[in-house]
């Protein structure tokens, strides 16, 4: 691997390791703090989980099987789903921890496809 991708390579890992702890915060703060955009809640859940799954793949290689990404973050949704009962104005809903984890496994599947495709190594020239 070229220097420029291993950096490039920390880079995204790095923005999705940021990404998971801004999922964690948000999911944790008071409704009063929320911001939210005109989506439905499940396709926000949706987006950000398989936007951050995809980042993963990319940012740890393709080689790395979709699902070694998709299942933790899908156990995280849940977590925070389920922490959420003990947020003042938030309830957890099982619609939201399904539209989070299936983000994931989208995004994971979707981004080792993706992956794949970017990283395929060059044929030598003859």
């Amino acid at each position: 691997m070229s220097p420029r991708l291993t950096a490039l390579s920390r880079l995204v890992r790095a923005a999705a390791w940021l990404i998971v702890g801004t999922l964690v915060w948000l999911f944790w703060i008071p409704r009063d703090w929320e911001a939210r955009t005109s989506l439905p809640g499940q396709v926000e859940h949706a987006i950000a989980y398989g936007g951050t799954a995809g980042l993963f793949v990319l940012g740890y290689g393709a080689g790395l099987r979709w699902w070694r990404i998709g299942v933790p973050l899908t156990v995280l949704g849940v977590v925070m789903e389920i922490g959420q009962r003990w947020v003042p104005g938030r309830t957890a809903q099982v619609i939201d921890a399904m539209a989070s984890g299936s983000g994931a496994l989208l995004g994971a599947l979707g981004g080792t496809i993706v992956a794949r495709y970017l990283l395929k190594p060059e044929p030598p020239f003859r």
